[in-house]
């Protein structure tokens, strides 16, 4: 009898530390769902030129995995690989009917495969270069890239049956875990994080203003002097569009549109932590941002709202760190950042401002006159909206003002394109180079890892908000791989938000 008591006291708690192995073992190995894998053609192993392509695409993923090289900004398209999407391409696969259409739905999620694959060449290293086959340079491999590419497509898609092509299957996966959520009893756990949101949500309400502040001693950030907007609205109004009715810009263009609307930083400082930089690859390889090259990083989306498409300009800038505020600062660490992105509307005016953290924290949304907010939206947690300043682009630029620290954003609000002061000047860069920055050896390695989030700035918030679904909650990551809610989901590049969020004033 005594036995049996024993038994009945040990066996219970060996049980709950089984289970409780088990649980931790699919939480840690939960995230591999997060990575957008490679996918082989189904001409693998085939004769003929489609043959010798797929294997060559095989090859050529095999080498940049196993160099940890490859690009998780897309995913990938099943026995496609030479196609993949992002959320905003993926929405158009019941739009798409038209031969026409079809089409250029096609070539556009090739030139993003293409894109990533320059990234991962780049990335590769001269031994992994030389054994790609008797090719032993990139533009010989990025050749063949769209050489193979161009073949296949023929002959999976372009001559294939209608029938054929709708078993293709492209979607975008939600940066949100749900074994996570079940393993952390997610309806429970949501009810203490949405208290949480709505008390942030009050306390950054009543300190944002769309007026200067009067108690700040700021550092502000310009940029070089850039056209009037007068040629945003060329470039909007007189933009080509393709049969999706996708604006087509080009490089001077995209240029152009972003010099026009670039924000001025004003950042209150307190320390090397509030100043901007370039991130670099340091002597201990970890992500250094460099304060002497203040950079903003500039990105190109595109957004749907109603029957039109809209484009949106992404403005990205980097910290060195958050500081801690004591001992133990969960949301402190390696890295902070933001996102200023401004939508144009078909005239090429600005109709929303928007600001997140790469970590896809602390999102807001500052809509314009012309832009009703919904009274209910299909959301659990609700955006944090806030007003925009009345503003003549044509004659002002917007100040985006943070804090010092957290970087949180407390003013916008505009101020004369003749704006004289204290001011250091910064460039505009694209995003790109943050995939291909160059390490102490002098060979380009990504920023981002294969989940898409940047290592060593994982925050220690992570180990309280893993119940939410979002891997590594704080921590800095890729564009296109922003979870911007906890309580429910909801991406940044949600290509049908402004619907859910906003009505079109006339």
């Amino acid at each position: 009898m005594q036995n049996s008591a024993f038994a009945a006291q040990v066996f219970p708690f060996a049980s709950f530390r089984l289970i409780f192995i088990l649980m931790l073992w699919m939480l840690l190995h939960a995230g591999c769902a997060m990575w957008p894998e490679p996918t082989r053609s189904a001409h693998v192993g085939g004769t003929g030129p489609s043959g010798s392509c797929a294997d060559f695409f095989a090859s050529l993923d095999g080498h940049a995995a196993t160099a940890d090289a490859l690009d998780s900004g897309y995913s990938r398209v099943k026995h496609h690989p030479y196609l993949r999407a992002d959320r905003f391409i993926a929405s158009f696969r019941d739009d798409v009917e038209d031969g026409h259409a079809f089409a250029a739905w096609v070539d556009h999620m090739q030139a993003l495969d293409q894109s990533a694959r320059q990234f991962e060449l780049a990335n590769l290293s001269d031994t992994d270069i030389a054994a790609m086959h008797s090719m032993n340079d990139r533009d010989a491999l990025y050749r063949r890239v769209v050489e193979c590419g161009n073949l296949l497509k023929k002959v999976d898609l372009l001559d294939a049956e209608k029938k054929e092509r709708r078993h293709m299957v492209v979607a975008v996966e939600d940066e949100y875990i749900p074994l996570r959520k079940v393993l952390g009893l997610y309806p429970i756990t949501s009810v203490f994080v949405a208290r949480g949101v709505k008390k942030w949500h009050a306390e950054a309400r009543e300190r944002f203003s769309t007026e200067p502040p009067t108690d700040w001693t700021p550092q502000r950030y310009v940029p070089a002097a850039g056209p009037d907007t007068g040629i945003a609205h060329r470039i909007i109004q007189g933009g080509k569009r393709d049969a999706l009715g996708i604006p087509t810009y080009s490089a001077q263009d995209r240029h152009a549109l972003f010099q026009v609307y670039a924000p001025i930083w004003e950042i209150q400082t307190q320390g090397d932590a509030d100043r901007i930089g370039s991130p670099t690859w340091n002597d201990n390889h970890r992500i250094h941002v460099d304060t002497d090259k203040p950079r903003t990083y500039t990105l190109l989306s595109f957004t749907r709202f109603g029957k039109t498409i809209l484009t949106q300009l992404n403005y990205i800038i980097w910290f060195p760190s958050r500081p801690s505020a004591g001992v133990i600062d969960i949301y402190a660490g390696l890295l902070d950042g933001l996102n200023y992105r401004v939508t144009l509307d078909g005239d090429g005016d600005p109709i929303l401002y928007e600001t997140m953290h790469n970590c896809g924290c602390y999102y807001k949304a500052y809509p314009t006159s012309r832009l009703r907010v919904r009274e209910t939206m299909d959301y659990r947690e609700a955006p944090l909206i806030l007003k925009a300043p009345a503003m003549q682009p044509a004659s002002e630029m917007m100040v985006v003002g943070m804090a010092y620290r957290t970087h949180y954003v407390r003013t916008l609000y505009p101020v004369s394109r003749d704006v004289e002061g204290d001011a250091d000047a910064y460039t505009l860069a694209d995003y790109g180079e943050l995939k291909i920055l160059p390490q102490v050896n002098g060979e380009p390695k990504s920023m981002f890892d294969r989940y898409g989030l940047v290592p060593g700035s994982q925050r220690l918030e992570r180990f309280i908000l893993w119940p939410t679904g979002v891997l590594s909650p704080g921590a800095m990551r890729q564009w296109g791989r922003h979870a911007v809610a906890f309580v429910g989901e909801r991406h940044f590049d949600d290509p049908f938000y402004l619907d859910k969020m906003f009505v079109a004033r006339p």
